[in-house]
């Protein structure tokens, strides 16, 4: 499950790349699918974050990670 929820955050940060569009669209599917507010849900419980903060925390960690990336490709080109 928890590969799952972050399968699909990882789609939507990389078809939508900001924070808010990001977060707005998570926002409508949650809505629109209680399964995947199930998930969700479940996820914050277990990574410990709250449901209001769990996907922009996820973002951060995301794009810190991306960002480190290409540092460590930057360092080997130099």
């Amino acid at each position: 499950m928890n590969n799952d929820i972050t399968a699909t955050f990882d789609d939507i940060i990389k078809q939508y790349r900001t924070l808010d569009l990001s977060e707005e669209m998570f926002r409508s599917m949650l809505e629109a699918d209680k399964q995947l507010e199930a998930d969700y849900q479940e996820w914050c419980d277990t990574v410990g974050v709250s449901g209001r903060k769990g996907f922009a925390t996820y973002y951060e960690e995301y794009i810190e990670q991306q960002d480190s990336v290409w540092d460590s490709l930057e360092d080997h080109d130099e």
